[in-house]
């Protein structure tokens, strides 16, 4: 498990808490150069923006190989034609295999007219399942194949140099596609808090409650700093970090009461997403991914549009950009996020607030996700299983067994009477 890094710097050098009186005269006015560096002001321990934003980049690689399959290198025209060679392949198989069975039934029982009747049905009906099933799987495989490779065989073909600058020219598209985005989501981050979840300025109260228990976790995480501090009045109990922002919900500290360890150990937890980079990762993967992805809106857009015959039209068109992004790009993204999840829950352990962080996993016994069906639970979900991560939480030598105390109460069975069944 990761943990957070050294601190650079000694905690004396932590900007003050913020007063609670004014301070008369007007406040000075920022130079645009203070402020673009506010704007990629980043978490310590790094030497430079640059070490800040590759190590953010390269932090869940999984995700970004199949950001650059899904987007750049074909993948969702290797997904088409291995859709349409494991149909034309599951036909071709069947009436070949029918075809070679009947005819091995003639030769093996060609004077036996009742056994040639049996035998010829039997191997028509069992050669034809087993050449649809070996020609849907040559079929795939090799449109797959073909899908993936044909073009750069083309390109190659024709001028080998030609075809390893494109290959390197793609990458380079595809990584300044993801820088620009990133860029784009680092400065206009407080912008699109404020937009997605309604995210506004604490007040003085907020900032009196949270502020000096999250300059303590800093202090005992070696943090020299802290990131902005964001409100949001939804009442679903979450937290969130971005890259230089950590955002708060009010239902957060109503479902806790505003206890201060349980609020210690989810500020732990974010800080530790916000020193490891986990924010520039998503940011990064997003953006080498974004063509791709703004396909996947208008094809969910057009689905939720149409109805009938154009319905089926758009899907049989678009299928290929729903399976690249649900069934590979979302799946190996989200594992690297679990990940992230886990090396988390250790920053507020590292930090000693273990009994917060647990606090928080007991009582929150749905997903953070709201994953709906079980694809999104296994595969596509961003958090692993509560029960895993309170698993990975436990103390070395403490025995842990259930019922929690502390989770949610257990629901009180209902008794069905005999008038009542009758009814």
């Amino acid at each position: 498990m990761e943990t957070p890094g050294p601190p650079t710097s000694s905690p004396a050098s932590w900007p003050p808490p913020v007063p609670t009186s004014q301070v008369p005269g007007p406040a000075p006015r920022k130079s645009a150069g203070a402020k673009i560096r506010q704007l990629f002001t980043r978490p310590p321990g790094y030497q430079n923006v640059f070490v800040w934003l590759v190590t953010g980049m390269l932090r869940n690689p999984r995700g970004l190989i199949a950001a650059l399959l899904t987007t750049w290198f074909n993948l969702p025209a290797a997904i088409m034609l291995g859709g349409v060679g494991m149909v034309a392949g599951g036909i071709a198989g069947y009436v070949g295999g029918a075809l070679g069975g009947h005819n091995q039934a003639d030769s093996l029982a060609n004077n036996i007219p009742l056994l040639n009747g049996l035998l010829g049905s039997a191997l028509l009906q069992g050669g034809g399942i087993l050449g649809m099933l070996a020609g849907i799987a040559a079929g795939a495989i090799g449109g797959f194949l073909l899908g993936l490779l044909l073009p750069w065989i083309f390109v190659a073909a024709a001028s080998p140099i030609e075809g390893v600058g494109r290959f390197f020219g793609q990458l380079v598209v595809a990584a300044l596609c993801g820088f620009l985005y990133t860029m784009y989501s680092i400065a206009a981050e407080g912008w699109l808090f404020r937009i997605r979840e309604g995210a506004r300025q604490p007040s003085r109260r907020e900032r009196e409650l949270i502020e000096p228990i999250l300059q303590d976790c800093a202090r005992k995480m070696g943090l020299a700093s802290v990131p902005l501090l964001l409100m949001s009045d939804d009442r679903f109990p979450n937290a969130a970090a971005g890259a230089r922002h950590i955002i708060v919900h009010r239902g957060f500290l109503d479902t806790f009461e505003y206890e201060r360890e349980p609020l210690a150990g989810v500020l732990c937890h974010e800080l530790t997403h916000w020193r490891n980079a986990d924010a520039i990762s998503s940011m990064f993967i997003r953006g080498v991914a974004l063509p791709l992805y703004l396909s996947y809106t208008a094809c969910s857009w057009l689905l939720r549009m149409t109805r009938g015959t154009i319905a089926f039209i758009v899907l049989f068109i678009t299928w290929p950009i729903v399976v690249s992004i649900r069934y590979v790009l979302m799946p190996l993204q989200a594992a690297g996020w679990r990940a992230a999840e886990y090396r988390a829950d250790q920053g507020a352990v590292f930090a000693g607030h273990r009994e917060g962080i647990r606090q928080v996993m007991i009582k929150m016994q749905t997903s953070f996700d709201g994953a709906s069906t079980g694809w999104d639970l296994a595969l596509l979900g961003t958090h692993p299983p509560n029960e895993l991560r309170l698993e990975r939480l436990e103390a070395p030598g403490v025995d842990y067994p259930l019922p929690d105390a502390g989770g949610p109460a257990a629901p009180t069975p209902v008794i069905i009477t005999g008038s009542l069944a009758r009814d």
